[in-house]
């Protein structure tokens, strides 16, 4: 029996973002649902901008996945262009809240996130933001900012954010149509916790997570279950480097080389070299940093994490990173949360990283020559 603050006839979910990674962990919420995976009826709605809603509400969304390929119909599908039509959908069914709403927007939209969700929080809300870099601390500064504009009040307007680290190889091919190619788990942990902030007696959105935080989102992927791999993490901040020592080295140089598959910096023996260089000295900073934040020598980095990352590349393929793919259509790229801001840390930190810089430099030049903002 999933656990629950409160009784409800039916959780709601709903998916802003609904690209690559938003429609596959949205989609496999959507399926764990039909097929009951747990006792509570489960609705899933899925916020679509321009062609992609077209699309999906004539013929739906189509996932091809090594996991078993699976279809959402479009008579099933719900679809909506805004998230405030979301809002009046839940009311009209009378509702008052969603339960979850998981946003998976690049962190290149990282400023509209909080007018875009606005519409769908409550105090009972859950927020998971599966996105790449360090983004929770710029994102709770300016929802804390937006709730405060339009409320008047302190807080931030929901129940609780997780950050969620995605090692999954999803592409949309076009429209609605998606490509799951390979993937290792899904680790989310906690930002922010109105329940734990309020045990602390304080609002710095900085005082850790409860129990029911953990049990809550372990619940949600209970649906998506055995198709999608969960761990909870008890530090979030450890969880960005976990997937950073996958993000800085395999994103980083595809781009760095203007534009290559995974397979090719795995069997190239230069590249995958430099991709081991990066790995160490991602794992320096990332260890300074955590222990700079409390953390203890059993709970650090080390070469499990970076033979994981390595394992799991060997067996991915022609994949094609979300960055290259940004800079093959010459759309904004993510730079400043997943590369700059790393450098930026070992910097602060006192720590070397030659090789992480020098990639982070050629990535820089291909967003200024191109101006990939």
């Amino acid at each position: 029996m999933a656990v629950i603050e409160e009784m409800k006839k039916t959780r709601r979910i709903a998916v802003v973002g609904a690209g690559a990674v938003g429609s596959y962990y949205g989609g496999r919420l959507w399926e764990g649902a039909s097929l009951r995976r747990d006792d509570i009826p489960t609705t899933v709605s899925f916020h679509l901008r321009g062609e992609n809603y077209d699309y999906c509400t004539e013929y739906g969304i189509h996932v091809s996945s090594y996991h078993g390929d699976f279809h959402i119909p479009a008579e099933d599908l719900l679809a909506y262009r805004t998230t405030e039509d979301m809002a009046r959908d839940l009311l009209s069914d009378g509702e008052d809240f969603f339960d979850w709403v998981v946003c998976a927007l690049k962190s290149t939209s990282l400023h509209e996130i909080p007018s875009l969700i606005e519409p769908l929080l409550s105090r009972k809300t859950r927020l998971l933001v599966i996105m790449n870099g360090f983004v929770e601390d710029g994102l709770i500064d300016m929802m804390r900012m937006r709730h405060r504009e339009t409320s008047g009040l302190d807080g931030l307007g929901c129940q609780a954010i997780y950050g969620g680290m995605a090692l999954v190889c999803s592409n949309r091919t076009s429209p609605g149509m998606i490509k799951h190619s390979y993937g290792g788990k899904l680790v989310c942990g906690v930002a922010y916790s109105a329940n734990a902030e309020k045990e602390a007696g304080g609002d710095d959105g900085n005082s850790g997570w409860v129990e029911s935080d953990k049990h809550a989102i372990e619940d949600l992927f209970q649906l998506a279950s055995p198709a999608v791999p969960f761990e909870f993490e008890p530090c979030l901040r450890k969880g960005r480097w976990w997937k950073g020592v996958w993000n800085l080295p395999f994103s980083g140089i595809a781009v760095s080389m203007g534009g290559i598959t995974v397979d090719r910096i795995v069997n190239d023996p230069g590249l995958r070299k430099l991709a081991y260089k990066v790995m160490d000295e991602t794992i320096s900073i990332a260890n300074a940093d955590l222990r700079k934040h409390g953390c203890t020598e059993d709970e650090l980095l080390g070469e499990l994490t970076k033979e994981e990352m390595m394992t799991l590349s060997d067996n991915m393929g022609a994949y094609q990173v979300s960055t290259m793919l940004d800079l093959h259509a010459r759309k904004p790229m993510e730079v400043k949360y997943i590369f700059r801001k790393a450098v930026d840390l070992a910097n602060e930190l006192g720590v070397s990283c030659p090789h992480l810089e020098s990639l982070v430099w050629h990535i820089e030049a291909h967003q200024r020559y191109h101006n990939l903002y």
